[in-house]
């Protein structure tokens, strides 16, 4: 049973640490696997949800008011207005996705922190793409904002499906910066170092095969670290490779290569690198490009 950090009044996410985040994934799913149930536990989206509470709870940790984290629309009518009572603030917190306008198409965010100092200015959108016309509802001033973080993961079938997800993953970052170029975003993207055997949990049985951690380290540093508008769009800000390792009791975060290289994971002369791309400094790092980039904006 994850062990859930003591909730406040009124917040609107389950707090929860990331350790804790990924032993419920390991529980669920290897539950689902000898109940015969993977697929529609995938499909329910409980497992990830697990890591978007983990994200917010460090947000919120970081003196974000809740109720700038995947805020209502009700909501955003109100904090755009101000002066906003703070007993207002507290009673109509919501936990909702935003429906974000790129340059190609709209994607609702898996967390979307706003600031409290931002209007919303409706606006048809001009853009020599299929977004032509299209009623924003947020305007771009207002969107460009927002920062922005999306949440994957892939447990098994990993060499099948990554190219297909990574491009999906490389295109979703370019669909916002050519809109917005100033646009702060991040990308939690879970792998783990075995993954989950497709064959055996057909058979309803859990087991586990090594995969290559070297190439998804690769992949992630090649997209990730975006310094500024200049920077190639269709990089990230901060991106996070959550490496697990589910096949022992408790799961175990790699946040270092030299972790990985000494559970033999990657060969001792590897020269791939995990800095930029842990955990442990994932928060931090995305709220200090986006104070850099909009220093005039706040989060309380």
């Amino acid at each position: 049973m994850t062990n859930i950090i003591n909730n406040h009044s009124g917040i609107p996410f389950p707090q929860i640490s990331i350790q804790d985040a990924v032993n419920q994934i390991k529980l669920n799913y290897e539950t689902a696997i000898t109940n015969g149930t993977k697929a529609s536990t995938i499909r329910t989206s409980t497992l990830i949800k697990c890591v978007h509470n983990a994200v917010k709870t460090i947000f919120f940790n970081r003196n974000i008011h809740p109720s700038l984290i995947n805020p209502s629309k009700k909501y955003l009518q109100r904090v755009i207005n101000p002066p906003v009572k703070q007993q207002n603030r507290q009673r109509n917190l919501a936990d909702q996705e935003l429906q974000i306008a790129g340059f190609l198409k709209t994607k609702k965010q898996d967390i979307s922190i706003i600031t409290n100092n931002n209007h919303i200015a409706p606006q048809i959108l001009n853009l020599n793409s299929m977004m032509k016309g299209y009623n924003d509802v947020f305007g771009t001033v207002f969107t460009e904002s927002i920062l922005s973080v999306n949440v994957r993961s892939q447990l098994s079938s990993i060499g099948k499906n990554f190219d297909t997800l990574y491009e999906r993953t490389f295109a979703e970052s370019l669909n916002l910066h050519l809109r917005c170029p100033n646009m702060v975003l991040g990308e939690v993207y879970l792998i783990p170092t075995k993954e989950y055997d497709d064959d055996a949990s057909k058979l309803r049985n859990v087991a586990f095969r090594t995969i290559d951690v070297g190439k998804y380290i690769e992949a992630f540093q090649a997209i990730n670290g975006r310094a500024d508008q200049n920077d190639d769009k269709y990089k990230y800000e901060r991106c996070c490779l959550l490496i697990v390792d589910f096949d022992r009791a408790v799961p175990k975060i790699y946040n270092t290569s030299a972790e990985l290289k000494q559970d033999g994971f990657l060969h001792p002369t590897s020269t791939v690198s995990m800095v930029g791309l842990d955990f442990v400094n994932f928060v931090t790092d995305i709220l200090h490009v986006y104070s850099t980039r909009f220093p005039a904006n706040t989060f309380i």
